[in-house]
């Protein structure tokens, strides 16, 4: 007899009928077409000229081809042509497709080849063949690079039908140009990945933190993931099991690894013995992402904080946050999956005049590889008491320098909203004795401008940031998502 189907919420839950069994598959690479045209009524009037156009395409499908998952069935210079290549671009399940005219091209070839892909995301990429107007140039060489006629009477086009379009402007061997086509696929591919998610939610947004809360139906219908609430119940079963065995030998190796400063052994324990609970709850649920309220809820009900378990998973390359921050959330796993590194859940602190510089406060939830100097990571006491006995666990430590990125998603009465900044982490700024992680981060205007201008925006008190510099990503993605961005610097 097969296993009962029950609510991942049952008493005693079978096989989930609410939620997936199975981790569902990471989302694969996104295909680009390559759409290149040229017009076929000058191939009479110049009959070396279709040659000529056919290999610069050629040549420019294989620069595209090194940076992107490409189908390019060849140039169309026909209705025929245009015919099968939308009809391979359909097969082919293109998701963006970048124009290139060799030449210019009417606008009905093109919009021909779109009929086959009614949503898929187009960037016009404006091209020529050198940097420069050479002043030997004939009639002949004149229509070789003549995509600017064609691609602004396109653009005027899509404009009177309200279609969206990215623009790509370059010299047809700038290899900037085809990293900004691999930039917004990546942001596509962010966006895309994003509606796969389950996040899990323990617990609710912090009371009083109103610029946290949020709607599960816009969550979902414009940023992606689905909100999945679990009981508070289910963490705890999932606590009493983990085994006394394994959670000193993890507690061992932690200490191990980083300098252990006021607090003791059982301590130690108890946190990891919430993490490995943390963890399993995610395993469990099939969930990509956590959110929990640790003050009041889980730290009662365990006797221990959940941040050295949280930045453990974060480690991993597991995203966590807390005090309900969904949206923050979201941030966090749109920065990791464009980047790499591990972001963190930092609050807005303090200014400093003197380095131009914001001062970020965190929650105690990161990831070692933050730090300026992984091996002056301390272990000390969390700095705030919220219902569990002893001192906790935390990690002290600053951010290491660099170019970071910050960002967040507010909720607000006209739908979600993206901040996006970048700035500098601080060389050799030395790690303040606070129990806590923190970031010393100069930006470009005088700070009390760009916090004049923060505050004036309305954002949350939180913000996500992370090593490295994806803030034209990050604005592609809103686009993308339809989600108006600002941006700070």
């Amino acid at each position: 007899m097969s296993e009962q189907i029950t609510s991942f919420d049952a008493v005693k839950p079978g096989q989930f009928g609410d939620i997936l069994n199975i981790k569902r598959e990471t989302y694969g690479k996104i295909k680009v077409g390559l759409l290149g045209v040229g017009y076929f009524e000058y191939w009479r009037m110049y009959p070396e000229l279709r040659d000529i156009v056919q290999s610069d395409l050629q040549a420019a499908s294989k620069r595209l081809g090194e940076k992107v998952d490409l189908v390019y069935p060849g140039m169309v210079d026909s209705m025929d042509l245009a015919e099968q290549a939308g009809q391979t671009f359909a097969k082919e399940g293109v998701e963006i497709l970048v124009v290139m005219e060799g030449t210019y091209l009417p606008d009905y070839m093109i919009l021909h080849v779109l009929e086959h892909l009614p949503n898929v995301h187009v960037i016009l990429f404006n091209t020529q063949t050198g940097r420069d107007i050479n002043p030997k140039d004939n009639y002949q060489a004149t229509m070789r690079n003549s995509a600017l006629i064609g691609i602004t009477q396109l653009s005027g086009s899509f404009n009177k039908a309200k279609r969206l379009y990215n623009v790509i402007v370059g010299e047809i061997t700038d290899n900037r140009c085809y990293e900004e086509v691999a930039s917004i696929v990546r942001s596509q591919s962010t966006v895309s990945r994003l509606r796969t998610h389950n996040i899990g939610l323990v617990g609710n947004v912090f009371r009083g933190m109103f610029d946290l809360e949020f709607d599960r139906g816009s969550v979902r219908g414009i940023l992606g993931p689905e909100v999945i609430s679990i009981q508070v119940d289910h963490l705890i079963d999932i606590w009493k099991e983990i085994p006394e065995k394994l959670v000193k030998d993890k507690s061992e190796e932690l200490t191990s690894r980083f300098t252990v400063r006021d607090i003791k052994q059982d301590n130690i324990e108890r946190s990891i013995k919430l993490g490995l609970a943390m963890e399993g709850l995610a395993e469990r649920y099939k969930l990509d992402s956590l959110c929990f309220l640790g003050q009041h809820y889980i730290e009662k009900m365990t006797g221990a904080p959940a941040r050295i378990g949280a930045s453990l998973m974060m480690e991993k390359g597991f995203m966590v946050a807390c005090e309900g921050d969904i949206g923050g959330l979201v941030m966090m796993e749109m920065m990791h999956d464009l980047t790499g590194e591990i972001p963190v859940q930092l609050e807005w602190g303090q200014f400093d005049l003197k380095n131009n510089a914001l001062f970020l406060l965190g929650h105690g939830i990161a990831s070692p590889s933050l730090a300026s100097n992984p091996k002056q990571i301390t272990l000390t006491r969390a700095p705030e008491e919220w219902g569990f006995e002893g001192s906790g666990v935390n990690f002290e430590m600053i951010a290491k320098p660099g170019p970071v990125t910050l960002g967040h998603f507010t909720s607000t009465p006209d739908g979600w909203q993206m901040l996006i900044s970048e700035g500098e982490s601080l060389v050799d700024y030395p790690c303040l004795p606070c129990d806590e992680i923190h970031a010393m981060v100069k930006v470009k205007s005088p700070v009390q401008d760009y916090l004049k201008e923060l505050i004036a925006i309305g954002v949350t008190h939180h913000v996500i940031m992370i090593p490295g510099e994806v803030g034209k990503e990050l604005a592609t993605a809103a686009e993308q998502m339809s989600v108006l961005h600002t941006r700070l610097d």
